[in-house]
């Protein structure tokens, strides 16, 4: 449909029955009443309600801190990462392996004593546009790529009079 991603482009055709639409709220870099920017736009809603998050860069982009002896120490890994790739490093660090396949990867580089990561991150802005009668629709998706894994960077629509 005009205007939209398809799923295989947005990397969500996983092989199991996929949803028909797929919705993520607007944000802007507005601050809230604590300070923390990135306000949804919604309905219904009011300022400074939570949500279960947005593609925005500031729900994107969190912290994980990890600690003990297989972590290096004051790394900050520049690549990308995501809560999937926390059960394939604990079980890396374990010695032990899945029965099942898993989303995410083993995350190498923080590691203290693994073997170097070769893979380089490929970042990809894919964008959709229609008109609606005299408005124009526009949307944008930013994802990072790192081997066969895809993080979500970012993701906004914004609709204007034409």
């Amino acid at each position: 449909m005009e205007g939209t991603f398809p799923i295989t482009q947005v990397h969500l055709n996983t092989g199991k029955p996929s949803p028909d639409v797929i919705v993520a709220l607007r944000w802007t870099d507005q601050r809230n009443e604590f300070g923390a920017p990135g306000m949804l736009l919604g309905d219904g809603g009011k300022k400074g309600d939570g949500t279960h998050g947005s593609l925005s860069g500031f729900d994107m982009h969190n912290m994980l801190v990890a600690s003990g002896p297989d972590f290096r120490q004051g790394f900050v890994d520049e690549r990308p990462t995501g809560n999937a790739d926390l059960a394939p490093t604990i079980l890396y660090l374990l010695g032990l392996q899945s029965t099942n396949s898993m989303d995410g990867r083993v995350l190498l580089e923080a590691l203290d004593k693994a073997p170097a990561v070769a893979q380089k991150p490929e970042s990809t802005t894919i964008r959709a546009s229609c008109d609606v009668g005299l408005r124009h629709w526009e949307q944008y998706l930013k994802f990072t790529k790192m081997g066969d894994q895809v993080y979500f960077d970012e993701g906004n629509g914004e609709s204007a009079l034409k």
